[in-house]
């Protein structure tokens, strides 16, 4: 048995005994095989030896080793590809249990490495996992098919019959902190049963409890050492003691405490983002001081959900960082939506998002405000479909015939749905990059990370279709692989960056400075996951009444507390420990006990430094950087509502704004409550993707019906007519709102359009019954717009002002020629005593078109709500209009209804006077009713 099996804590040199293993071995000509655990592993050592000029070693992770296992023992073909093999197990599920296929191929793997078959399981008492695991087995059986973990053992057990196969390599091992199942029998197979030299080692030290979770591999491994040598510990890999203490101390029974100094210190941050922030600024102010990036590392229990957030915050703080390959799902990357887009939306039941998602693949569509308008209108029509959305598109641009292509190969079965699939996935990466040969780095390294596992997986499931199609036959298997499938985003650590990483990434080399994240409960120590098949309580069963010893799944405790002095024992120089006590929304969090443990170590506890929830400035400490020392000015005073922005200075926009031929009421009204809005909405016209908002909907289709009822009734409102005109309403509302619907929400639609139908109904039998000699004459009436047959011209108020709209109605007495001018409105109708403080001069610039274009005699300015219950109109009229039409606090005589109008209009001319000239402030106070901004992201104008 010439295992070599050497043991130590930490920082005890067991990579120089194992490397020297290795050049003693080339030494001898004997070629060694080095096995590590990761691909950043075999990286650093192939560096590692060639810088001390170690040649003819072959580093390889674990999965090579089998390969070369499997070369030499004479095992053809190749294992089943991982989606291949979850779509196996999804199969052998079928849709009892939607979602366990990944934990049956866990299983299905662990029970191969242990040879048990499904009867043995079903006779330890396990019955429904032995019935999952046959039905797996038996899939495989079909495919005429091998899994990975099926392809070890077969590997392993053909070496075991035959062991003069191997030859004599060594193979040494080093990294691992614990061995699977799959690796302890790799080893003693080659230690064991084939006699070759194979160097282990194992991080470990009798008698601490930080090493408990690792007493199972030594108990397994102690057994088959022909040597086993233990290294102590050795100070000197630490620059300070406290960390050295750290490392002696962690989890033991009343340890010394020792000060911490400068070398351990506590990030508190008052939610995630502040500790992130707080961890960038550390780094920023180490790397000021000289550290360079390489030597400092930030690790996380899981890098899974924080990921994004932290990366983002070190960028902005000018942090280099490497952030690790870390899996995200296909459908995340641009290639991969567009293709699960594409057969989504092709499939039955396809949605209009799914198929917009497709068109914005890069390059599909050169002219995204083609994909914008399609988005725009099936907002605003309430369609949800991809047949109605591809409708719409061919209706103005080109045919999506690649949805037929799709929905035909579907049709023909698996193996035809995945060659399209292929051939789509090979266009859709192309299209962005023809005709130029782009390096692929940054973005384009993902995408093409993506285009090849996306690749792969159709292959596997190509292969799989021609074996045994039957796996593949459900509606949606081919999409549900695609859509379950996992790329590698991120990169591997580099020289000039920050490496963020998990805790056994860092494995392979210390650092002059680790920061720890996240130290909260329930995230480090992790929680048990538990699983659907043989939870550890099933497994503790078996193994008492079944006597079918199994491994326990769960990591447990004493596996969470070696993580942590694997990590804390990385740091040479300085450890920073980070949480946040609250999460973003203000939510309290409670910190890791780990904290507590560590804290225990040290006289006195842990340095504290916090960061509160959305803090801004950097109070008692200098700026990290340059954007954090403008946030921190930013924050020393409010911003002053009403700021002046100045003057646009553009000489095409100040020409444009003078030679403009026509204003509008409505645009020198929004001018004169915020010139800010103004500007972003009338000036820059940023196109909306939402449909209108419904009040804004309702207010339109409300207009429309009732100038088309008014219009088709042809006389004036009587209670004669009023049940015509009742009718015609009706009939204009249901024509009118099924071709432009209130909300895109079908349901809120109807219930809006019958709340609009009372209200008009209400409006017209108030009108009715409203004895009046005037009728209307003018309805919508266009003024200033010269594309119109018979336009009325603009109406001119002077100084190079022209005004240009459309009046919503005027009712005219013939005999007297006097006009009431009539403007709808939805719920807000100001008095004429609130036209200048409420800057509401339409009315006035109305009643100035019918006596200045119309030649009437404007006796009568009103707004007329329809979506109130009081709907009488307000606004200001002679007092001797109609009797009842206006409270007697609004009806004027003569000169005070033609001072109040010509005061109005001069309102108005004083907001185009600054308009024209192009100046711009903020005005929140005004900008909306109740002081509110409207565009508070913009404007950033506080109150």
């Amino acid at each position: 048995m010439p295992l070599r099996l050497i043991t130590g804590p930490a920082n005890s040199g067991k990579a120089g005994v194992v490397l020297e293993a290795v050049r003693a071995a080339v030494t001898a000509g004997r070629d060694p095989l080095l096995v590590v655990p990761t691909l950043e592993d075999v990286e650093h050592y192939r560096r590692e030896l060639a810088d001390t000029s170690v040649m003819g070693v072959r580093v390889e992770r674990f999965a090579g080793l089998i390969e070369q296992i499997a070369r030499r023992a004479g095992v053809a073909g190749r294992p089943l590809g991982e989606v291949a093999r979850e779509r196996l197990a999804a199969a052998a599920l079928g849709p009892a249990l939607p979602g366990a296929a990944p934990a049956l191929a866990r299983l299905a793997a662990e029970l191969q490495i242990a040879r048990v078959t499904p009867e043995r399981l079903r006779r330890a008492g396990a019955g429904q996992a032995a019935d999952a695991y046959g039905a797996y087995l038996g899939a495989l059986r079909r495919a005429r098919a091998v899994d990975a973990e099926g392809y070890a053992a077969r590997a392993l057990d053909a070496l075991r019959r035959e062991p003069r196969r191997w030859g004599g390599t060594p193979v040494l091992l080093y990294g691992f902190d614990d061995f699977t199942a799959l690796e302890l029998d790799a080893v003693e197979t080659l230690a064991r049963v084939v006699d070759a030299p194979v160097t282990l080692s194992l991080s470990f030290e009798a008698g601490r409890h930080a090493f408990a979770g690792r007493a199972g591999a030594l108990a397994e491994l102690a057994p088959l050492a022909a040597e086993h040598v233990t290294l102590p510990p050795r100070p000197e890999h630490y620059r300070s003691p406290v960390l050295h203490h750290l490392e002696r101390s962690l989890f033991e029974e009343d340890p010394t405490p020792m000060g911490a100094g400068d070398a351990v210190r506590l990030l508190q941050g008052g939610g995630e983002r502040a500790e992130y922030e707080l961890v960038a600024g550390e780094i920023a102010e180490l790397l000021e001081r000289g550290l360079a990036p390489e030597d400092i590392a930030v690790v996380a229990r899981s890098l899974t959900s924080i990921a994004p957030l932290l990366a983002q915050v070190l960028e902005e703080y000018q942090v280099p960082v490497a952030l690790p390959r870390h899996p995200i799902a296909l459908a995340h990357t641009g290639v991969g939506r567009g293709l699960v887009s594409l057969l989504r939306a092709a499939g039955p039941g396809g949605r209009a998002d799914e198929l917009l998602a497709w068109l914005r693949s890069p390059g599909m569509v050169e002219q995204a405000g083609l994909v914008d308008r399609l988005e725009h209108e099936l907002r605003r029509r309430g369609e949800v479909s991809a047949v109605a959305a591809r409708a719409l598109w061919e209706s103005y641009a080109w045919p999506l015939d690649a949805l037929d292509r799709v929905a035909q190969a579907a049709q023909l079965g698996p193996a035809a749905l995945i060659e399209r699939a292929d051939r789509e996935l090979r266009s859709l990466f192309a299209a962005p990059r023809r005709g130029r040969a782009a390096l692929l780095a940054g973005a384009d390294a993902l995408e093409a990370r993506a285009f090849a596992a996306a690749g792969q997986a159709l292959e596997q499931l190509a292969e799989l279709a021609r074996a045994d199609p039957a796996p593949l036959a459900g509606e949606g298997a081919v999409l549900g692989a695609l859509e379950r499938l996992e790329v590698q985003a991120g990169e591997r650590s580099r020289e000039g960056a920050v490496s963020v990483l998990e805790p056994l990434g860092l494995r392979a080399r210390r650092v002059r400075v680790l920061l720890l994240v996240g130290l909260q409960d329930g995230a480090f120590p992790a929680p048990a996951s538990g699983e659907p098949f043989l939870s550890d309580v099933e497994r503790t069963r078996l193994a008492r009444e079944g006597g079918l010893r199994l491994a326990r799944r769960e990591p447990g405790l004493a596996a969470e507390r070696y993580l942590l002095y694997a990590t804390i024992s990385r740091a040479r120089e300085r450890l920073v420990l980070s949480w946040h006590d609250a999460d973003d929304d203000g939510a309290p969090q409670v910190r890791s006990p780990f904290l507590d443990d560590i804290a225990a170590l040290l006289d006195g506890g842990l340095p504290v430094r916090t960061r509160a929830l959305g803090a801004v400035d950097w109070s008692g400490g200098a700026r990290p950087t340059p954007a954090a020392e403008r946030r921190a000015a930013a924050a020393t005073g409010p911003r002053r509502a009403g700021r002046q922005l100045g003057p646009l200075c553009a000489p095409a926009v100040l020409e444009g704004l003078r030679a403009r031929p026509a204003w509008s009421a409505s645009a020198l009204e929004q001018y004169a409550g915020c010139p800010m809005r103004w500007l972003v909405e009338r000036q820059l016209r940023a196109g909306d993707l939402d449909p209108d908002p419904e009040p804004l909907a309702r207010g339109g289709l409300a207009h429309a019906v009732l100038e088309a009822t008014l219009r088709r009734l042809g006389t004036g409102l009587q209670d004669a007519n009023l049940s015509a005109a009742l009718a015609l309403m009706r009939e204009e509302l249901a024509a009118r709102a099924a071709e432009r619907p209130v909300s895109p929400r079908p349901e809120r639609a109807a219930a809006a359009t019958r709340r609009l139908q009372s209200d008009l109904e209400r409006l017209l039998t108030r009108a009715a019954a409203t004895t009046s000699r005037f009728s209307p004459a003018h309805l919508e009436l266009g003024f200033g717009f010269e594309d119109e047959p018979d336009p009325t011209p603009a109406l001119d108020l002077g100084e190079g002002l022209r005004i240009r709209g459309r009046v919503d109605r005027i009712d005219v007495d013939p005999r007297r020629g006097e006009a009431i001018v009539i403007d709808y409105k939805a719920t807000k109708a100001p008095d004429g005593g609130k036209w200048l403080s409420e800057r509401s001069y339409q009315l006035a610039v109305y009643m100035r078109v019918a006596s200045d274009l119309l030649g009437l005699r404007t006796v009568a300015g009103l707004y007329q709500p329809v979506s109130v219950r009081d709907q009488r109109p307000r606004g200001a009229a002679l007092a001797d209009v109609v009797d009842g039409l206006l409270p007697g606090d609004e009806r004027e005589d003569r000169a005070a209804l033609d001072a109040l109008v010509e005061e109005t209009i001069d309102a108005l001319r004083a907001a185009w006077r600054e308009a024209s000239a192009g100046w711009i402030e903020a005005r929140p106070d005004t900008c909306l009713p109740a002081g509110r901004c409207a565009l508070p992201a913009i404007c950033r104008s506080e109150r």
